[in-house]
C-alpha cells in the first residue's frame, strides 16, 4: 500500500456536523467553531507527530514453509518515538499461501517491541516476495497516518520437512541403525580403496601400484572393495498426470514430499542422494551427493518444480540415464501410470534399458478415484459404462506392473499420501537384499 499521508480524521467529522447545523443553530455553530479551531490545531499537531514516528519492523529476511502445514511467522514491531500509538496492521500474502491476507486492529505500540504471531498455511510450492506490512497509526483519534512499514521479504513453500523431523524422531533410536541395511563391505572390485598387498598371479595390471612398487622393490597391487556408500536418484514425474489433486494436495506435491523423505534417510544410511524432474525431457539434475549442502540443493530443485501439460517421456529419460550415470545406481522412478497400452511399453522398454546396470524402483502413485470406480455397483446405464471403462483400464495397471517385474524392476504401488514411506521401505529392503 502507498503511503496516502496524515489523514485528519476528528475535523473532518466535525466539520460535516457544523455544516449541517449552522442554518438552524447559527450562534451555537459559532461557538463551536472556536473549539473546532482548537481542534484542528490539536490534530495538525498530532499529524505532525505522526509523521516524524518511524515504525520499526523486525522479521526473517527468507522465511521457509512446510506445503500443506499450518506454520507461525513471527513479526516484531515498535516505534521510535511519540509512543504509544493505537495502530491497525495488515499483511497482504501471495498466492502461495491459502490465506489472501491477515489483520490486526487495537495494537498499542511503544519503544518496547511488540510480537505478532500470524498463522499461515502453505497452498502450493514455489518462492514469492511478500510485501511490506501496512501500518496505520493515530494517538489521540484526531490524525491517522497510513504507511508501509518494514521492506519486503521473500517466501518459500518447500516439500513438507516436517514430515522428515516426524520420522527421524520416529527412527532415531534404532530403526535404521539396527536394520542390518549396511552389510560389512565385502571385497572384490568396486571404487573404494581397501588396502595395498603383494602381486600375485592373475592380477589385473591396472591395479598396480607403481609408486609403492618402486618404494618396497616388488610388485605391489590396489585391492578394492564394493563401497559402503551408493547412490540413488529420484527422478520426479511432472508430466500432466502428476497435476491431479489428491485431497489438498497435487500429486506432484505428494512426489516432491516422498522424495524429502527418502533423501533424509539415505542420509541417515551414509549414500548419495540426487533428484532428476522429467516430463517430455530431463531436466536439470542434482548429482548424487552426500551432506547438508546436498539437502539445501534438493529442496531448491523440488521447491519451484511445476507440473507442465505435456506426456512423460520415459525412453529419453531412459537414454539420458544411460548416458549420465557411469556407476551402478538405484533409480527411484515416481510416476503416475498411464492409461494406453504404448505408454505401457515405453515404460517397459525404459526399465529394460536400464537393467542389468542398474536398479530401476518404480513408485507408481496409485489412482484410487478409478479404484472405487471400477468396484461401485452400477446404477444405470452411464454408470455401468464408466465402471466398464474403469476396470479396464485398472486391468491395463495391473497388466504393466507385472511386465515391470517380470523384467527384473523393483515396483511399487502405494497412494501418493504413502508414498514416502512405501519409498523408505523399498529402498531399505533393495539395501538389506543387497541388490545394490
Amino acid at each position: 500500500m502507498t503511503r496516502p499521508g496524515p489523514r485528519l480524521v476528528g475535523p473532518c467529522i466535525v466539520l460535516t456536523v457544523l455544516a449541517l447545523a449552522a442554518p438552524v443553530m447559527p450562534i451555537a455553530a459559532l461557538g463551536a467553531a472556536a473549539g473546532l479551531a482548537a481542534l484542528l490545531a490539536a490534530a495538525l499537531v498530532e499529524a505532525r507527530l505522526l509523521r516524524r514516528t518511524q515504525v520499526v519492523v523486525e522479521r526473517m529476511p527468507v522465511q521457509a514453509l512446510s506445503l500443506g502445514e499450518l506454520e507461525r511467522v513471527d513479526v516484531r514491531l515498535h516505534v521510535t518515538q511519540g509512543g504509544p500509538l493505537r495502530a491497525r496492521v495488515r499483511q497482504t500474502w501471495p498466492s502461495l499461501l491459502a490465506e489472501a491476507d491477515w489483520s490486526r486492529d487495537g495494537l498499542v505500540l511503544s519503544s518496547r517491541p511488540t510480537t505478532l504471531a500470524l498463522d499461515v498455511r502453505g497452498a502450493r510450492r514455489g518462492r514469492a516476495e511478500v510485501r511490506p506490512l501496512s501500518v496505520a497509526l493515530t494517538r489521540w483519534g484526531l490524525a491517522e497516518d497510513v504507511r508501509d512499514a518494514g521492506a519486503a521479504t521473500s517466501l518459500a513453500v518447500v516439500p513438507n520437512l516436517r514430515n522428515v523431523r516426524r520420522l527421524a524422531r520416529k527412527l532415531r533410536s534404532h530403526a535404521l541403525r539396527g536394520i542390518g541395511a549396511r552389510p560389512s563391505p565385502r571385497q572384490g572390485q568396486g571404487r573404494e580403496f581397501d588396502r595395498l598387498r603383494d602381486y600375485v598371479r592373475g592380477d589385473d595390471l591396472r591395479d598396480v601400484a607403481w609408486k609403492a612398487t618402486a618404494r618396497h622393490g616388488r610388485l605391489v597391487t590396489r585391492e578394492w572393495r564394493l563401497e559402503r556408500s551408493q547412490d540413488v536418484l529420484a527422478c520426479i514425474d511432472h508430466g500432466h498426470r502428476m497435476a491431479a489433486r489428491v485431497e489438498a494436495l497435487t500429486r506432484l506435491d505428494h512426489a516432491a514430499d516422498a522424495a524429502v523423505l527418502l533423501g533424509w534417510a539415505c542420509q541417515a544410511m551414509e549414500d548419495r542422494f540426487g533428484v532428476l524432474p522429467f516430463a517430455a525431457r530431463p531436466g536439470a539434475v542434482t548429482p548424487p551427493a552426500r551432506g547438508t549442502g546436498q539437502v539445501r540443493r534438493v529442496l531448491d530443485a523440488l521447491t519451484s518444480l511445476e507440473a507442465e501439460p505435456v506426456h512423460a517421456d520415459y525412453l529419453a529419460l531412459a537414454a539420458d540415464l544411460r548416458r549420465r550415470l557411469k556407476h551402478r545406481t538405484l533409480i527411484l522412478v515416481m510416476t503416475a501410470l498411464p492409461d494406453g497400452y504404448r505408454e505401457h511399453d515405453e515404460l517397459l522398454r525404459a526399465a529394460r534399458l536400464l537393467l542389468p546396470r542398474h536398479l530401476p524402483l518404480i513408485v507408481v502413485l496409485e489412482d484410487r478415484a478409478l479404484a472405487a470406480r471400477a468396484s461401485t455397483p452400477p446404477g444405470d446405464g452411464d454408470d455401468l459404462a464408466r465402471m466398464l471403462v474403469a476396470r479396464d483400464v485398472a486391468a491395463r495397471h495391473d497388466m504393466a506392473v507385472r511386465a515391470l517385474r517380470d523384467a527384473g524392476a523393483l515396483v511399487v504401488v502405494t497412494p501418493p499420501q504413502d508414498s514416502g514411506t512405501a519409498a523408505i521401505d523399498a529402498y531399505l529392503d533393495a539395501k538389506r537384499r543387497q541388490l545394490l
